[in-house]
């Protein structure tokens, strides 16, 4: 029987979830969109029946259902992944795992879960590859990023430790100068112009 697609789901639960029946009587139905399925229950509304047929039903085991109301599971946040994913594979995803979380007939959970892996598996994979890879990426620009902050950081502290140094060692020659009374005109207007040149370079340090 093929899977029943995503948009097919609260149609399927709401026929699956009566009472379970092994009904000898099975309905060929096809939607809108020209996809057939074979249902043991006559074809919900928007589906036409395209035959009916009786005979032995295949007895496959399952879960016997409790006659109370189950409590429902929690269900865990879903990949960041899944951003990447198409619309159609991402519904399908979470009606999933909401139909387990809601304790959900197996047949629908198990017709959903086919077509998931029938049609979104290689997406998921893909999605999943492109995500993690994106986040190396920027992981790694992060770090280069941060590197070169550090970099210029250590750079710039570096130059202001030379260029005090520098200044330090002026301040040194100017006060040794001018503790000179010995300076002819020519080497006191070279001396003011030395000064002027530490205040305006040194200002700061």
């Amino acid at each position: 029987m093929k899977a029943l697609p995503s948009s097919l789901l609260f149609v399927a639960m709401s026929f699956l979830g009566a009472e379970p029946v092994l009904a000898q009587t099975r309905y060929t139905c096809r939607d809108e969109g020209g996809a057939v399925y074979t249902l043991s229950r006559p074809c919900p509304k928007g589906m036409v029946t395209t035959a009916v047929s009786a005979g032995p039903v295949e007895q496959r085991s399952y879960r016997q259902e409790s006659s109370t109301p189950q409590r429902s599971r929690v269900m865990r946040d879903e990949p960041d992944y899944m951003d990447y994913m198409s619309g159609r594979c991402r519904t399908l995803r979470s009606s999933i795992r909401a139909a387990s979380a809601n304790g959900s007939k197996y047949e629908v959970i198990a017709g959903m879960q086919r077509e998931y892996r029938r049609d979104c598996s290689d997406e998921e994979t893909e999605a999943s590859s492109r995500y993690y890879k994106e986040q190396r990426e920027s992981r790694r620009q992060r770090r280069d990023d941060e590197r070169q902050q550090q970099e210029a950081l250590q750079a710039g502290q570096e130059q202001d430790a030379r260029r005090a140094q520098q200044c330090a060692e002026s301040r040194r020659i100017l006060a040794a100068k001018k503790a000179r009374t010995d300076l002819t005109p020519g080497e006191r207007n070279d001396l003011r112009r030395f000064e002027d040149n530490i205040t305006a370079r040194c200002a700061k340090s």
